[in-house]
């Protein structure tokens, strides 16, 4: 390439040189795509579709159609500038790919993806092979037809993940079931075509990539690199939170030197790249920085501007009649092939029938590669013209157009079952991911919080699934007048806030980094900077969209070393009260005893002693439901001490269990409804079958008269125990009557508050409230 266009000099007359130009057509696709965006945003249209639609209104069909314009975008060298910022700016997305991707998820849904990847290959490929016999006639192919077929076998199949990455995240789907399993899939299924695609390009070459072990030692080689970087980096500056950007650069650099050589052998990097960035240690602060810093700038700009040259590449003015019906019949049979393969898939897998339509239409949208297959270099095939390559261009473009509308107005018209489930623990298997939300304000909870996170997990992370959530509360201050930053921008906020719980946020970070590396658990850590007045608002919404099953608070008091607790100010519990009102999901309180109570489970000596209160109502069904995880920890003892009234003249509902039916007796409790006792019995008993009788767990039962007999039996406890579970709610019981004659925090229940205020108990205290209400209007505070 000439020098001059190197240093972007323009040559002889020109007034501009390609890469101004090139910059200038970035910039117009920005602002047009954020327009569309705008408009169609309440229709609830992704901006993929909106990006694209921006290209096209540069493409040579409407602005570009124009003389002066044309010469001006399109000028001599501008090929080589496209494809090598096409290049660059594939590479950075797909390594990010491969950072944020869900590894834990693919492993437990590895046998989902992999029959949609392959009943979708195979239904494309029985319809590009009839394909092949339509469109020789049509288009009067007469030569190759091997490479026609793989060509639009790829066309049809094909599948881009930054497209359903991009579209999920404006869905707010990235953290559900479907939204994961669509992104997984849309992934395996375009890093197959990447292979697909390294064939074809050596079929047409006639020669076989030799230098494939090259590639695979050379991206085996920077793997090895980077897991040493990535632990030797963070130790020469331990008192900073981010890698330098120099030291940031290095990675990039060594990503773009391997990316650059296995282009130059004709080959797809994509599917190294992902590998590299997938391979990156998640835990540490390398992992951190490389998310902040990439994520911003490519979410905002290198995607929208590589969605929008999709657009600007579209071009239909050459085409004849016969190419409108080839263009047309494409389209048809790509959306065809992805929904007869994936429904078929979905039948085998017995996934629910809401999804049958979304999944493979979202899987339909067309991607890089697809359009690097037809820039291939096609010199020796006389049959492929320009206006085919058009045509075929145009059919990726029509499909991801078509797909992304279509999907939007599946999500529209069935809203309710993509929205956030708003269940309880109880109704929540164990053998499902449990997805906890953790607030902190700062290192000090972060700690306790993390023991409860360690608890909760088991003892071996990979048996069940669990996803831990970290949020860093920072309470802004009054002069300021607006936050900068949201809760769902993972980590600590790089572009500004920084000033904002600084020193506090490093030490969450080495916290969460030394559990991570004991565990091998990671925790997602998510940072909130808003009012303290507006702060339960934040956290509601972040419930909803990051779809827990329950939020854990820290409680306004601490406990000091000399073992009294201290108030950390009234403004915190409103807070925590706040959010018991309005959470759209369970919330528990964490009373933390960090000097003589819990201690985290990973790294512990010896096994904990943990007790589950049960006195009956749904908040102490909620708190038992929990409980089902602490008991498939081995570092745990769960004893379950279930409270009767002494003036209950029938036997335990766990007191047989052999069946339901010779269990025929009520549970007189002034206040309670029947409902409530089949309730509580039921529960019990199939808690009782599944823990207890097998050893797993410990029972007791104790028989109170009233509340200072309650009183009595806790302080005998106090000290037998590290972590109390218990439900909030206590209703009109007659063992907790007289309790609330000194109740100090109503939030925390009867028996809550107790336990977390008695000198005589030394334990942490988890305080239970099963979800109240869907999302209510927050300004009736």
């Amino acid at each position: 390439m000439d020098p001059k266009l190197l240093f972007c000099l323009p040559r002889g007359d020109e007034l501009f040189n390609p890469l101004n130009t090139l910059f200038i057509q970035m910039g117009c696709i920005l602002v047009f795509s954020q327009l569309f965006y705008l408009m169609l945003k309440p229709c609830g249209q992704a901006a993929p579709v909106a990006q694209i639609l921006a290209g096209i209104v540069l493409s040579p069909v409407l602005l570009s159609r124009i003389p002066k314009v044309k010469e001006f975008f399109l000028q001599k060298d501008a090929a080589d500038y496209y494809s090598f910022f096409s290049f660059v700016l594939r590479t950075s997305f797909m390594f990010l790919i491969g950072l944020e991707f869900d590894i834990q998820f693919m492993r437990r849904n590895f046998k989902k993806v992999s029959v949609i990847t392959l009943s979708s290959f195979s239904a494309c490929s029985l319809l590009s092979l009839a394909l092949v016999y339509i469109l020789t006639p049509l288009l009067h192919i007469k030569e190759d037809y091997l490479t026609l077929f793989l060509i639009l076998f790829v066309t049809l199949s094909n599948t881009s993940s930054p497209v359903v990455l991009r579209s999920i995240a404006d869905w707010k789907l990235n953290t559900s079931e479907i939204g994961r399993l669509t992104l997984s899939c849309a992934l395996c299924i375009e890093l197959s075509d990447v292979v697909i695609y390294t064939l074809v390009i050596a079929s047409i070459s006639k020669s076989m990539i030799g230098n494939i072990f090259l590639f695979i030692f050379a991206t085996g080689a920077l793997i090895l690199l980077n897991k040493f970087l990535a632990a030797w980096l963070p130790k020469r500056n331990p008192k900073e939170k981010y890698l330098s950007k120099a030291e940031t650069l290095v990675f990039i650099i060594f990503l773009l030197i391997i990316a650059v050589t296995i282009e130059s052998y004709d080959a797809n990097s994509s599917v190294s790249v992902f590998t590299i960035g997938i391979m990156v240690p998640r835990q540490g602060k390398t992992h951190r920085t490389l998310v902040q810093r990439l994520g911003y700038p490519i979410h905002e700009f290198v995607l929208p501007v590589y969605f929008g040259y999709m657009g600007v590449r579209f071009s239909i003015t050459a085409l004849t009649k016969r190419y409108y019906i080839g263009l047309v019949i494409i389209v048809i049979l790509a959306l065809a092939g992805k929904l007869i393969g994936v429904i078929c898939a979905c039948m085998y897998l017995k996934i629910p029938k809401k999804y049958w339509l979304f999944l493979p239409t979202i899987l339909s949208v067309k991607g890089h590669v697809g359009v690097l297959l037809l820039d291939a270099n096609y010199s020796k095939k006389k049959w492929w013209t320009t206006t085919i390559h058009d045509m075929m261009l145009a059919s990726l473009v029509v499909t991801t157009l078509v797909s992304g509308v279509l999907a939007s107005f599946l999500l529209k018209a069935r809203e309710k079952d993509f929205a956030p489930q708003k269940t309880c623990l109880q109704s929540h298997d164990t053998h499902e991911e449990l997805r906890v939300l953790s607030c902190v304000y700062g290192v000090r909870h972060a700690r306790g919080t993390i023991s409860l996170i360690s608890a909760l997990s088991g003892s071996h992370v990979a048996s069940k699934p669990f996803a831990a959530l970290l949020m860093h509360l920072v309470p802004l201050p009054k002069k300021r007048k607006s936050s900068e930053l949201l809760y769902h921008e993972l980590g600590d906020d790089v572009h500004g806030d920084d000033e904002f719980g600084t020193n506090d946020g490093l030490e969450i970070n080495d916290s969460i980094d030394s559990f991570a590396k004991d565990s091998k658990l990671l925790i997602q850590q998510v940072k909130l900077v808003t009012k303290m007045l507006n702060m339960h608002v934040e956290i509601c919404n972040a419930t909803e969209d990051l779809r827990v099953s329950i939020v854990f608070l820290p409680f306004h008091k601490h406990q000091r070393i000399d073992g009294k607790t201290t108030n950390d100010g009234e403004i915190f519990r409103q807070m925590n009260r706040n959010v018991l009102r309005h959470a759209p999901c369970s919330v528990g309180i964490f009373v933390d005893r960090n000097i003589t109570g819990f201690q985290q489970p990973h790294g512990f000596d010896s096994v904990q002693h943990v007790a589950a209160l049960f006195f009956g109502g749904p908040d102490d069904r909620e708190a038992l439901a929990l409980c089902r995880w602490l008991a498939n920890n081995t570092l745990i003892h769960l004893t379950i001490i279930h409270f009767v009234s002494e003036d209950s003249q029938t036997e335990s509902p766990v007191g047989n269990t052999t069946t339901q039916d010779n269990n025929d007796f009520f549970i007189e409790v002034a206040g309670r409804d029947q409902t409530e006792y089949e309730a509580d019995r039921s529960f019990l008993e199939e808690f009782h079958n599944r823990f207890v009788t097998t050893g797993q767990v410990g029972f007791m039962e104790k028989r109170v008269s009233d509340g200072p007999h309650t009183l009595t039996i806790l302080r005998e406890i106090g000290e037998m125990y590290s972590l109390f579970v218990v439900g909030k709610s206590r209703e009109d019981s007659p063992m907790t009557v007289r309790m609330k004659d000194w109740e100090e925090c109503p939030e925390l229940g009867t028996v809550g508050d107790f336990l977390a205020s008695s000198l005589d108990v030394n334990a942490s205290v988890l305080v239970v409230q099963r979800q109240r209400h869907s999302h209510d209007n927050f300004l009736d505070d």
